[in-house]
């Protein structure tokens, strides 16, 4: 059973560190602040995780056992983990949102999260299965807290074009909210409800481990995970099509907070292009000519220009690498 488990939050580790490595990747290409943050977050999970892993695997070559009566193992390093990660998935939400990330945004969150959590954290002078719950709910409502910011924005957006690009995201964010809940609910279970019985050495060994982690979070992780790759693969795509060979773009694009598709949105709207000519616009910057095009969406050649010609007058730009330019200055 413990071998599972192993192998289990192994996976889960080698699923953060993968991501993390992809968003460095990104940001190397990009200089995108949103995949730095990624990178860092999914990073300081995978630590979490193996603080986990490595505590567990001296109990049982110690053979010593552990109750949520008990202070926690590494107090600070998982007080510093837990704010790290907190910190990211509270950036990662602002530039998603396109507000302004600034440090004094960060620190009015971060700053009460940080007082909460080194006041609660189960230390050998003080630690009580309440206090061993209440120091990860603290953590758990950041995550509900980060969701209803993002409701709360989406309610009030008024340009027309960001409140697409969100809406693009409503599955995921669906499965993020009910999963935000099942990690409390499962936090509660466990921590607060759940009294095995001890003299079933299964049942006891198989609680024990479960207790040590959160299903719904590492799931939760996943779907995170999953939702990046899909963002990412759009920006790896076109990189490798239109590589920047002049910095100064690359400069000028550092805080760029959109994937390809969003940016699409938004130049389209900024240039009043129709969705047809969207649709051109989004298949030029795949690098397809006008005959692809053509074939892309079952239409003429000669339609295809005409389109082409429309882009080029509202976008205020002449040629087909104008346009490109234009549009990643933007």
């Amino acid at each position: 059973m413990s071998f599972s488990f192993y192998i289990y939050t192994i996976l889960i580790m080698g699923v953060a560190l993968v991501t993390s490595s992809v968003a460095l990747v990104v940001w190397l290409m990009t200089r995108r602040r949103d995949a730095i943050i990624s990178a860092i977050g999914f990073l300081a999970y995978m630590l979490d995780l193996s603080v986990i892993f490595f505590d567990e695997y001296n109990r049982m070559k110690y053979d010593y056992a552990v109750s949520f009566e008990m202070p926690l193992q590494h107090p600070g390093t998982r007080c510093l983990l837990g704010i790290v990660i907190i910190g990211c998935l509270f950036a990662w939400t602002i530039l998603r949102l396109r507000d302004k990330l600034t440090i004094k945004r960060l620190a009015i969150v971060l700053v009460p999260l940080a007082i909460v959590q080194f006041l609660l954290v189960p230390r050998p002078s003080l630690a009580s299965t309440m206090q061993q719950y209440l120091f990860w709910l603290s953590r758990d409502l950041c995550n509900i807290a980060c969701l209803g910011y993002v409701y709360w924005r989406y309610r009030h957006m008024t340009n027309k074009a960001e409140r697409l690009d969100l809406e693009r995201s409503k599955t995921f964010f669906k499965i993020a909210c009910v999963l935000a809940v099942l990690v409390i609910v499962e936090d509660t279970y466990m921590i607060l409800l759940c009294r095995p019985d001890m003299s079933n050495p299964l049942v006891g060994t198989f609680l024990w481990y479960l207790s040590e982690r959160n299903i719904s979070e590492n799931v939760l992780m996943i779907v995170a995970a999953a939702q990046l790759f899909k963002q990412f693969a759009h920006m790896l795509r076109i990189y490798a099509k239109h590589p920047r060979a002049d910095e100064d773009v690359a400069t000028e694009r550092r805080d760029s907070q959109e994937d390809l598709a969003s940016r699409i949105v938004i130049f389209s709207d900024r240039n009043s292009l129709s969705n047809r000519e969207q649709e051109v616009l989004s298949l030029v910057l795949r690098g397809l000519d006008a005959q692809n095009i053509a074939s892309e969406l079952v239409i003429s050649p000669g339609t295809v220009k005409a389109h082409l010609h429309r882009i080029y007058v509202k976008s205020n730009v002449k040629t087909r690498d104008e346009l490109i330019e234009a549009f990643w200055r933007s």
